[in-house]
């Protein structure tokens, strides 16, 4: 009898532990403003704005702090907090975030050649960068312990299927998605929605 397993997909996974989306991650995320002052956010800077700058993001393992939580650190008032007894997510963090999730699941549109080795570690690294910022939103008081229990095996499963034997003999979507991860400029958010796969 085959049992059926709800799949998890990346971008699913990413975005429960990626509350507040300032984690680091393998490729630059640029911000720049149109001409009609709306800001954006890409993995590539459009060809026509020179004003395009790279963001600095930071695991913030300890060393460093950010903004968000610096404040909630220094005990100041006005600290607010969600329903489940976790930090709210400052506005501009939230819109900061939002912005960073939608640059990681666009795909940069230069093709490279398949390069297992770079495709594995890519995949690799960006997993255990989410794992790492799931523990940060854990200590900050973003997110739940429990939350962060229940998300980070799907993490570690759904790194562990990847591989430098599976990247060598697969075929179609997969195959096509390890092509996307060969590229480190992508994230396995953008190519795990460009190839799904199982």
């Amino acid at each position: 009898m085959k049992m059926m397993v709800k799949k998890l997909s990346w971008l699913a996974m990413a975005g429960l532990v990626w509350g507040m989306g300032a984690g680091a991650h393998a490729q630059p995320v640029y911000k720049w403003v149109d001409a009609q002052g709306k800001t954006h956010y890409g993995s590539q800077p459009p060809p026509s704005n020179a004003d395009a700058e790279p963001l600095k993001l930071q695991s913030n393992n300890g060393s460093t702090r950010s903004v968000s939580s610096s404040s909630s650190s220094s005990g100041k008032p006005g600290q607010q907090y969600n329903a489940d007894g976790t930090k709210k997510i400052p506005k501009d963090v939230q819109e900061f975030g939002e912005g960073v999730k939608k640059a990681l699941q666009t795909v940069d549109g230069k093709e490279v050649p398949l390069n297992c080795s770079a495709a594995v570690d890519n995949i690799h690294y960006q997993a255990d960068q989410m794992l790492e910022v799931g523990q940060k939103n854990v200590r900050d008081g973003y997110m739940k312990q429990a939350d962060f229990d229940k998300t980070a095996p799907k993490i570690r499963e759904a790194r562990g299927k990847y591989s430098l034997s599976d990247c060598q003999s697969s075929s179609g979507n997969k195959k096509l998605f390890y092509q996307c991860m060969s590229n480190s400029y992508n994230h396995v958010m953008g190519c795990d929605k460009e190839h799904k796969h199982d």
